[in-house]
């Protein structure tokens, strides 16, 4: 049996205290670790406690989960939805009071979740196996040696919601640096500048990463953990503590040179089988690190710079959206606001959405004649003029700048309101 979920743990860490090394050289790196480590066992405070989990995400010495024992306490089940009026299909929905009542304590592995559905599904012999056989909280000699030699793994983070992401990471062979068998590294380039990933740890630090080996032995590698971002200055100051190789790394010029580390440490690690890997052929590919070179990077392979804006934002959604924050502002404003006295609001919200959406590309369109028409009225009886359509325009440039529509797109679209202008003032 083997595991190729990206398990993120909430709680329920694998319990093998008695495996865990002394060797804590990484958890060194920082300037208040030794003392951590000294009172790693002592108990905590409620509030000690509460302000490390509040700043865990920016500490390096990381927090050990513990077991908790709640097997006297009873269900609140008032808050755990029956099976009868939660149908969605979802594996849960099979869940009864009793099974979703607080775990009991326990030394193997996993999460709460997985132990009741290896109950439900019969799996209950095949997982203690494989959790006595495979499963350890450090890295054994081989997995530092297959790590050392891999050029890509997978990442997966999720934020405080429990909103996932996963992303790829590659780097020449030991790009994934082993500091000791608890802990490990690997360093971020110039990417997007999303951060996604980099996003979700500062809200939830635990990570689960994903290494195979297609090209010689077909196996995977996962790893779980928590993780901290620590920038290349951080690692500066504890040169004799890091390989040769990272601090000549951090001394590279240009996009060679990493941004910043990720550093895990290691909670599970475990195999991911031969079973279903296939074997593939390693080819020669020129790479150039960090390019922002569209056509090297492909970067426009799924070819979505064609579709519109309006289905790339979000389509009818994002409109409804844009519609809110506009007539917030326009109503608040001393120029338009009285042209929507004694208007319609709701007529005039669909208005403005087919209106826009026709400015973003979307399926709505109008007629110059239809401009004219339904603008004639504010003409007459409130003098709707050039003044007033600035203010509308620089509205709609405010509205659409704080919804972050790029400078590019953001100019398209104020040059498509332009072109209304005439027909809009009746010329």
């Amino acid at each position: 049996m083997s595991k190729f979920s990206f398990r993120k743990k909430g709680g329920n860490k694998s319990g093998r205290d008695f495996q865990r090394q002394k060797n804590r050289t990484s958890a060194e790196l920082t300037s208040d670790s030794v003392e951590e480590n000294q009172i790693r066992d002592a108990p905590d405070t409620p509030e000690e406690s509460d302000r490390k989990s509040k700043n865990f995400a920016f500490k390096f010495a990381f927090l050990k989960d513990k077991l908790k024992d709640e097997a006297n306490n009873e269900p609140d089940k008032s808050t755990v939805s029956s099976p009868q009026n939660n149908q969605t299909g979802y594996a849960s929905d099979a869940l009864n009071v009793e099974q979703t009542a607080p775990k009991k304590p326990t030394i193997i592995p996993g999460s709460h979740g997985e132990h009741l559905l290896q109950e439900k599904w019969g799996a209950r012999d095949r997982a203690l196996n494989f959790y006595n056989k495979q499963v350890l909280d450090y890295l054994a000699p081989k997995m530092q040696e297959f790590i050392a030699r891999q050029e890509f793994l997978f990442v997966a983070t999720a934020d405080h919601n429990g909103e996932c992401d996963c992303t790829s990471k590659f780097g020449k062979p030991g790009f994934i640096r082993v500091l000791s068998n608890k802990y490990l590294m690997y360093p971020e380039y110039r990417g997007n500048g999303v951060f996604a990933n980099s996003g979700n740890m500062t809200e939830n630090p635990h990570i689960a990463l994903l290494m195979i080996d297609f090209t010689r032995d077909t196996v995977g590698l996962h790893v779980n953990g928590k993780v901290r971002i620590i920038e290349n200055n951080e690692l500066l100051h504890f040169v004799d503590k890091l390989p040769q190789d990272v601090i000549e790394e951090i001394h590279q010029e240009g996009k060679k040179c990493p941004e910043r580390w990720m550093m895990i440490e290691v909670e599970e690690a475990y195999i991911q089988c031969s079973k279903h890997i296939p074997l593939m052929k390693k080819l020669d590919k020129k790479i150039d690190w960090g390019t922002d070179n569209i056509a090297a990077k492909g970067g426009d392979y799924f070819q979505l710079i064609n579709i519109p804006l309006y289905d790339r934002a979000g389509g009818d959604k994002a409109m409804e959206v844009a519609v809110d924050l506009f007539y917030r502002k326009v109503l608040q404003d001393d120029l338009l606001g009285h042209f929507f006295d004694k208007t319609d609001m709701a007529s005039q919200r669909l208005k403005l959405k087919s209106f826009l959406s026709m400015a973003f590309g979307g399926p709505y369109q109008f007629s110059n004649a239809e401009l004219r028409a339904v603008h004639k009225p504010l003409i007459e009886k409130y003098g709707l003029s050039d003044k007033h359509f600035n203010g509308f325009l620089d509205i709609f440039k405010e509205t659409l700048t704080e919804l972050n529509i790029s400078a590019n797109e953001l100019q398209g679209i104020m040059e498509i309101l332009e072109s209304t202008r005439d027909s809009v003032l009746n010329r």
